[in-house]
């Protein structure tokens, strides 16, 4: 699959979402295929934490080649006291699941400076699509359906 297909997956599939807090959906991609998917909910579960339950589920461990594509920028934190808390960061789920290469399309300004911390002291590849039309139709996505205007992506 080329990079556009796995989005197009991404944005199909996020349509299962009832997340009203930003819609993000993430997959693991082996050799050019799809291994495993998740989708956050409005019950605090992002799309990378969804992943990697669906990963542990099936025993399916996360290789070296592996590439994560999620359609936001992982958090690198998480609210105290929120919903989701006890979940951890999306960055510290995927560096400890032994994620090597994350793709995202859309930036999380409240992230990105603990994400890309976070992700190079591990030594993992962070890198965000080059396609202003994918980074775009994943911000859309994920404003979509924030309740608040302050949850938005720019």
């Amino acid at each position: 699959m080329t990079e556009q297909e796995i989005f197009e997956h991404l944005f199909t599939i996020a349509n299962q979402s009832d997340d009203t807090g930003g819609v993000v959906s993430s997959c693991l991609v082996r050799q050019g295929n799809i291994v495993a998917e998740g989708i956050s909910c409005n019950d605090g579960k992002h799309a990378e934490y969804a992943l990697l339950r669906q990963l542990e589920l099936f025993a399916i461990p996360v290789l070296p080649d592996d590439i994560i594509y999620t359609t936001v920028e992982p958090c690198g934190k998480r609210t105290p006291g929120g919903a989701g808390e006890h979940m951890g960061d999306c960055t510290t789920n995927l560096i400890q699941a032994d994620a090597r290469h994350v793709v995202y399309a859309a930036p999380d300004p409240d992230a990105s400076a603990q994400t890309r911390y976070k992700f190079e002291q591990a030594g993992c590849l962070l890198r965000q699509v080059n396609d202003p039309h994918m980074i775009h139709r994943a911000t859309a996505l994920f404003n979509s359906t924030v309740t608040s205007t302050s949850d938005a992506l720019p």
